[in-house]
């Protein structure tokens, strides 16, 4: 069985009902701060009664206020949170019998609602139930065979693997106890008993014993006084394991091979990231522990576990726990910021939640958009550390490569500052939360997967992107908005089939980037002077290049300016694209001052914003 399907309305963010579709292995939520991926999480924690800090409470914040209410709004009248269990063996069907859904008897479900109303005492009224009625008798031990756990985000390691009542290694060494017949002792408990009786007999404990029960005598009496042991540990198991401690060492010398005990050091000499993954180890190692017990289903929910790793360790991290969730032995659901981790995991994995305007958040898992296997393998490989920020973006341009890329944030804030709704808002893409991807080739046709809408593919990310398309003409060819050429470009059909698309729309030009950019108005003197100081010779191609940097080419007509523009994007190509466009942008971002933004870049970047 498996966590297939968590529903929340009124619960922070989610004023309406949100459905997120939850993974039987391992799903990754990712999404840009704000957009209810902590509310996930404590959302299920609510539900399962998670215990890592005590007791998850509400407080009247947690009801949904729509933006806009002042603070006294009282809120949302309840908070509902339900879940539906998938895939139950026929052993787990009857554990789960008052929970099962009556026509899917492989399925079952665990509701919650929680009133906003107070009672005498500040709490609010909790209603919870199996299936479908919420009228029966909740069995609360149906709840005990559920083994989650919770890792924060911002975990003090070194405080939990303390030695302390009810710390996580102590939790560990008690579920891996067992059971133990009754009147008898556990091997630890007779060592720690034996172990008090020689610590008795020893002169210096003998003698500082004897002067202490002294003392209490002489000073209150046989009557009124009271007796003392000194002894290392109370001699029962839990107290026994609730004075041991998590010792490192930096280097692992193989599983089977152990280092000496006196090599070993305090957490608080480790750094911060190798102590989270102690921790971690310790938490898989309780869930392990629970193993052959009464659980039925384990939970691992973990915010942000990139904090404190490099990203090497990052993505060792998420890939073991993509292995375990794999393997059948746990459910993990994870919220990160990283695109490090985004890119590390198989996409079915990742879940990407969008915030809207005045909605509740919205739910896009990647495995149900529909892709066929070539598309996901694709971006799969393709989605690495740069590429993968689209999934946190509110605004997506995709484009073919890095002269685009380093170039077209400076033509953005040229439109943004000509655009009189943009401007008081920001003044470039990164204000707005838009992520420039350049795919390094032309392969729009797989990204465009995962933003458009489609009457066989209800789920998709949805946030606007902009695919900017080269038309790829014939090499030679000079085209111009009166004489436009024949597209050589295979995915030219996108701008027709995207045209009506709620998110994702396409936008091509004459030629290609540095050609159209050279077409309009009297950039072709600004690009021509700009180029004039990459050119390493002396001769010809300098006298051209230098009598096209001191020309007017405003006034000139298209077929001339067509020609020149060719002969300046052939040299370009030969010169290098990404040199030509660094030293392009560095010009731009000097001033924006006489630059005209071609038309398609234009719309494209006012279609995103």
């Amino acid at each position: 069985m498996h966590l297939s399907e968590l529903t929340i309305e009124g619960y922070r963010a989610f004023g309406t009902e949100s459905v997120i579709q939850l993974n039987k292995g391992l799903t990754v939520l990712v999404g840009e701060n704000g957009c209810g991926k902590s509310s996930v999480i404590d959302a299920l924690r609510l539900l399962l009664l998670e215990d890592e800090y005590g007791r998850s409470g509400i407080s009247p914040s947690d009801f949904h206020r729509p933006m806009g209410q002042p603070a006294s709004h009282k809120g949302a009248d309840r908070i509902a949170v339900r879940c539906l269990f998938s895939g139950l063996t026929e052993k787990e069907s009857v554990a789960f019998l008052p929970w099962l859904d009556a026509l899917e008897p492989d399925k079952a479900s665990l509701s919650l609602v929680i009133e906003n109303k107070q009672n005498d005492r500040g709490r609010f009224k909790r209603t919870i139930w199996g299936g479908a009625s919420s009228s029966a008798a909740f069995e609360w031990p149906l709840l005990d065979v559920i083994d989650c756990i919770y890792l924060p985000a911002l975990r003090d390691a070194e405080d939990k693997l303390g030695a302390f009542r009810g710390s996580r290694l102590a939790r560990v060494l008690k579920n891996l106890k067992g059971d133990q017949p009754p009147g008898t002792l556990h091997p630890l408990e007779k060592k720690a008993t034996a172990f008090n009786d020689d610590l008795l007999k020893e002169d210096v404990i003998k003698k500082a014993n004897d002067g202490i029960r002294k003392y209490l005598h002489e000073s209150l009496g046989a009557v009124m006084g009271q007796d003392a042991l000194i002894q290392f540990s109370e001699a029962s198991f839990d107290r026994i394991v609730e004075r041991l401690r998590l010792l490192f060492y930096p280097k692992f010398p193989g599983l089977g091979i152990e280092h000496k005990r006196d090599l070993f050091r305090e957490l608080k000499e480790n750094s911060l990231g190798y102590n989270n993954l102690l921790y971690l180890a310790t938490v898989l190692a309780e869930l392990e522990s629970v193993e052959g017990s009464e659980t039925l289903h384990k939970v691992l929910l973990i915010e942000e576990p990139e904090a404190h790793l490099h990203p090497q360790l990052q993505v060792r991290l998420l890939q073991y726990l993509e292995k375990i969730a794999e393997s059948d032995r746990m459910q993990v659901i994870v919220t990160t910021h990283s695109p490090v981790i985004a890119s590390s995991v198989k996409l079915n994995a990742v879940n990407v939640l969008v915030t809207q305007e005045g909605a509740s958040p919205i739910s896009a898992p990647l495995a149900f958009c529909k892709m066929d296997d070539q598309t996901k393998f694709f971006l799969e490989r393709w989605l690495d550390i740069t590429k993968s920020t689209l999934l946190f973006a509110r605004g997506v341009v995709l484009v073919e490569g890095i002269a685009e890329a380093l170039v077209l944030p400076e033509l953005a804030r040229i439109v943004i500052a000509q655009d009189e709704g943009l401007r008081p808002q920001g003044s470039c893409l990164k204000d707005f939360g838009i992520s420039i991807i350049s795919l390094g080739g032309n392969f729009f046709q797989y990204f465009v997967e995962l933003f458009r809408a489609d009457e066989s593919k209800p789920v998709r990310i949805p946030v606007k992107s902009a695919c900017l398309l080269d038309n790829d003409p014939e090499k030679e060819s000079a085209p111009t908005s009166q004489a436009p050429a024949v597209s050589k470009n295979p995915n030219s059909d996108l701008v027709q089939k995207l045209q009506s698309d709620t998110y994702c729309r396409a936008f091509m030009n004459l030629k290609t980037f540095e050609y159209d950019l050279a077409m309009e108005g009297n950039n072709l003197q600004r690009m021509s002077r700009v180029f004039l100081g990459l050119v390493k010779t002396d001769g010809g191609i300098r006298k051209r290049v230098s009598d096209s940097a001191s020309k007017d080419w405003a006034t000139v007509g298209n077929a001339e300016k067509a020609s020149e523009a060719l002969w300046l994007l052939n040299h370009i190509d030969d010169a290098g694209k990404g040199e030509y466009a660094q030293a392009l942008a560095y010009d731009l971002e000097l001033t924006l001052a006489e630059f005209s933004v071609p038309q398609y870049i234009k719309n494209s970047i006012l279609w995103v914003l």
